[in-house]
This record gives structure tokens, sequence and C-alpha cells, in this order.
């Protein structure tokens, strides 16, 4: 029965509205009573019946009757209202309302309107009129159409009454649980698109870092987003306008099956940046023919394009297009890409304030650096030159890019601790005395006290205070050898000695580079450590020789 109750719910009158709803729930239980149940459609003024699943005998002999729906006709409004009532149609047969799609709208357009109620039959009815004259009409003979009656399944009108108002009771639990899960399964899919946003979002939270290239972070970004919103392709473009976007200036990002080829992507990017669309808020486009942009609908039917802006103006755009699952691009998927702009606005600003930052920090250095070189005119650039060798070095040992950076920061400040020592000794011609050889051992030791109470620099400390060790144990200040002296102290005595022997100096001019090289190589395993110096003679010196010839031409300038 219910299997019919759906399918006839599910089918439409020609002429009329859809029955209403009945809910599976509710006609398992009229069917587990025995309930049959009957939809009654009028429309124009005429009536029209159906059983929805199974119907009794003498039932089907009542719902197939024209007299049946001339009746229901006559007694519609009392029909449909009686809530929680049984109605009594004829002698022995009562109606109670199961379900009703009432239209009372003041118009002169007829509509149809269909009650679905419990069909109820007594005993009386095997001896009313109504059903000789039924027999009569169908040529039925009466004798065999009452012995034909299930007389278990007929009810007394105290009977029909109280089936009346469990009817009633059952549909109004059906409905108001029906609603229920229509209510949890809403509050589910909000909870499956909120656990999506806050999955992504947390996975983009543990990623945002800067010691990563933040093109990769980028990259990563847009591929998690696509595979969630389930787009068939997506793109961010940056700006080109802010110098400390640094290589990201410019860049478009692509993820997924994208159309056109990058030129087109890129100009369509820009062209969006452009547009006047909100900066403030995710917009969907569902036609991009009516966008006066070249080759947007060449790319995608419909669009969304979701701004990465801060107080201080755009930052990019993230634009997409076309759902894998081929529906629209809808209000959720806004939603969800607005929530990752909102977080790759917030890393690419961080990236530009880390830039700033490291800027600042970088010039203070070098300012510091180069202060300290200028005591001696003879290491005028000493500093950036080692810092520069160290790098390169520390690159060709196959360091990690955070550490390589932080080696290159540890040879820019390796001779802080100059500060420390008397100016006659440093700028002394000729050779030093015991005494004044001492005061310049101290000089990594001073420059360790001057970081240490400086938190963000405590890893550089070791290539302060060892860039004067030795391979063999007999350098200073604490004589520690082979890998007992850091990394950093290793990598940049390399580059501090091969500096010192390539420039000229108050007690000796520079050697030939073939010379410095070939004396690395001697002192390699006894001076430095072996394997960094066989990769240091193999690097490219080019832009050493560019500092060198730099860094003279300015002395030569400040001197003139």
């Amino acid at each position: 029965m219910t299997q019919l109750i759906t399918q006839s719910i599910q089918g439409s009158h020609p002429s009329s509205a859809a029955p209403p709803l009945l809910s599976e729930r509710l006609g398992q239980r009229l069917e587990s009573l025995g309930v049959t149940v009957v939809s009654i459609t009028t429309e124009n003024g005429f009536a029209t019946a159906r059983a929805l699943g199974g119907a009794r005998w003498v039932e089907r002999l009542i719902i197939d009757s024209s007299a049946f729906a001339a009746r229901a006709q006559q007694m519609w409004g009392e029909i449909a209202d009686a809530r929680g009532r049984a109605v009594e149609v004829w002698r022995g047969v009562w109606l109670a309302p199961v379900t009703a799609q009432r239209r009372r709208r003041s118009t002169d357009i007829p509509r149809a309107e269909t009650v679905l109620a419990a069909l109820m039959v007594g005993p009386q009815w095997l001896e009313s009129e109504q059903l000789h004259q039924i027999c009569d009409a169908r040529q039925v003979d009466f004798t065999a159409a009452v012995a034909r009656a299930d007389r278990s399944t007929l009810v007394s009108p105290a009977e029909a009454s109280r089936l009346a108002s469990l009817v009633s009771w059952m549909q109004q639990d059906t409905t108001d649980l029906d609603r229920r899960n229509g209510e949890l399964a809403g509050l589910s899919n909000e909870l499956s698109e909120s656990y999506e946003e806050l999955s992504l979002l947390y996975k983009l939270a543990t990623n945002m870092t800067v010691d990563q290239p933040p093109i990769v972070f980028l990259t990563e970004a847009c591929k998690e987003l696509h595979q969630v919103v389930g787009l068939r392709w997506l793109a961010l473009q940056l700006i080109d306008n802010d110098p400390r976007l640094g290589d990201l200036s410019g860049k478009l990002i692509t993820a997924g099956d994208v159309t056109g080829d990058t030129a087109l992507m890129k100009r369509v990017g820009n062209a969006l940046l452009q547009h006047d669309i909100d900066p403030t808020k995710p917009c969907i486009i569902d036609d991009t023919r009516s966008v006066d942009i070249p080759g947007l609908a060449s790319i995608s039917g419909d669009l969304l394009v979701v701004p990465l802006s801060t107080e201080q103006g755009r930052l990019g755009v993230l634009f997409a297009g076309e759902k894998l699952d081929n529906t629209c691009i809808d209000a959720i998927d806004a939603k969800l890409c607005g929530a990752l702009a909102n977080s790759l606005s917030i890393f690419v600003e961080n990236v530009m304030l880390y830039d700033d930052m490291q800027s600042m920090f970088l010039g203070t250095l070098h300012a510091l650096t180069a202060a300290i070189d200028a005591k001696d005119s003879y290491t005028h650039g000493h500093s950036e030159r080692v810092a520069l060798m160290s790098r390169l070095l520390a690159v060709a040992a196959g360091l990690p890019h955070e550490q390589v950076e932080r080696v290159y920061i540890a040879a820019l400040i390796h001779d802080v601790g100059k500060i420390g020592v008397p100016e006659a000794v440093l700028c002394k011609p000729g050779k030093l005395t015991n005494e004044e050889f001492e005061l310049i051992k101290m000089h990594p030791e001073i420059g360790a006290r001057i970081l240490e109470d400086i938190r963000q620099m405590s890893d550089l400390i070791p290539g302060v205070m060892y860039h004067h060790e030795r391979w063999d144990g007999r350098g200073y200040p604490h004589g520690k050898a082979g890998n007992d002296i850091p990394l950093f102290g290793r990598l940049i005595c390399l580059a501090d000695s091969f500096d010192a022997m390539s420039s000229n100096r108050t007690y000796r001019k520079s050697l030939a580079h073939e010379q410095v090289i070939a004396e690395i190589t001697r002192c390699a395993g006894s001076q430095f450590d072996p394997q960094l110096a066989a990769l240091f003679v193999k690097l490219d010196f080019t832009q050493f020789f560019e500092s060198i010839e730099r860094h003279q031409a300015m002395h030569t300038r400040k001197s003139a």
C-alpha cells in the first residue's frame, strides 16, 4: 500500500494540482491498521476518487462508484475541514481526513483541491439502500457482494470516531517528525559544509608560515579549495604594482583543468582586477557573455570572482568556473571561497609585512657591518663578501633554504665583535705583536656576547663564535676540532679565509685567484673541513669578483 501511495502522490491529475504529500511513515502506519486511504479531488464542481494502495472488495465498490464521488462533492467542505472527526457520508460509511490541500484564494480561476481521507465501513453499510443502488449500477449481485464482505474489518460508529482521532494524531506526529527530520537534514548539510570550510581553513592556518616559499603555500591552498568546492578550475591572479610582493608580483596560480592558456588567464585575471566589482565580497557572474572582458566567455559560462584585499587596497583576485557536477555556482561556493580569500589576503599581507621587516633587519645589519668594515679601509666590504660566499657554499652543501639564509646573516655579522677591539690594533700596518694578536682573538667571543641576549639571533652565535676554529684543532677561541666545530663556523671559516687571501691587507697584497684556490685545497683537512673545501673550490666566483670591484670603486670615490 505504501508504495502505491507514493506513486500516486508523485503523479498528477492532468488538470489539477498534485495531491498533498503523504509521508512514507504515515502510509506505513495506516497500512498496519488496515486503513484504506482514498484521494478525492474536486475541480469545476466535479469530484473524482481513487484508492491509494490496496482496497477491500466492499471499499472498492464504494470508491469506484460515481455516486460516492457525487456525495463527496456535496459534502466537500465538511470532509476537508473535519480534522480529527469521522464524517458519515452514507449510513455506515465514514471519511476521516488524513491530509488536505485547501486553496482559499479570492480569484475567479477555478482551482483543484484534494483531500486524502481514511475510508471506514460499518455493518450498517451492508444493509443500506446505497449499496443496493451501487450493485445495480455495477450489475453486481447484492447478496454475493454482501457475502464477500470481510465482517472482521467493519467498524462501529464509536470505533470510526476513535479511528478518526487516531489518524489525526498520527498525521500530526508524522508531520512533526518529518519537519524535524528535515531540520536535522538541513543542519547536517550545514554542519557538513561548515566542516569542509573549517577543515580547509585549518589546513591553511597550519601551513600559513613564512618559513616556506609563499608560492608553495598559495599553490597548495588553491588546490585544496579546487577539490573541496568541486570546481573544474580555479585561478589566483596577484597584483604586480607592489615591490614588497617580490617573486609573487603579478603571479598567476591555477588549479584543475584550466580551459584557457596562461596568457589568456593572466589577461582575464588582470582585467578582473581593474573591473568594477565590489572589492569586499564575492561576486557570481551567471553569464560571462554579459561582462566586457575579451576571452572571458571562452574559458567559462559562469564565473565566481572573489577579491583579495586589505584596508590598503586590492592584493589579487580569485576566480573560478564550472562546477564538476554541472550545477550552478551558488552562495555556498561563494562563502567557502570568500573564507579562503580572507585567509589568503592575510597571508599575502603577512608576506609583504615580513618582507618589510626582513628588509629593515638586513638593512640594519648591512649598515652595522659596513660601519665595522669602515674602521679598516683594507677590509671594506669584507663582511658582505663573506656572507655572499657563505651562502653559495651553504647551497652547494645542500642546506635547506631557511638555513642558507641564516648562514648568510651569521656571516654578515661574523666580525661584529671587532667593535670591542681597539681601532689602532685593527688598522695597524705590519705585523701584530703577541699582545695585539690576543686582542684580535677576542672578537669572536665579544661578538657572541653581543648577540646572546637577542633571542632571534641565538642560532647565529655558533657562526660568530667559531669562524676562526681550525679542522685540526689549532684555531681559536676554544681550539675545537673536526665536526665538533659547528657547521656555521666551518662554512664561514672558508668564506672568511678566501676573502682575506683575495683582498689587499696592510701587511700583504692579495693573492691571485689560482693561488687562493690552491691554498684552500692544500689546507683541506688541516685548516678547513675537507668536504666543504672540495665544494668551495668548485663554486662560481663571478659575484664575488663583481663585489670586489664594486667596493673598490666606492672606496676610490670616497677617497677622491
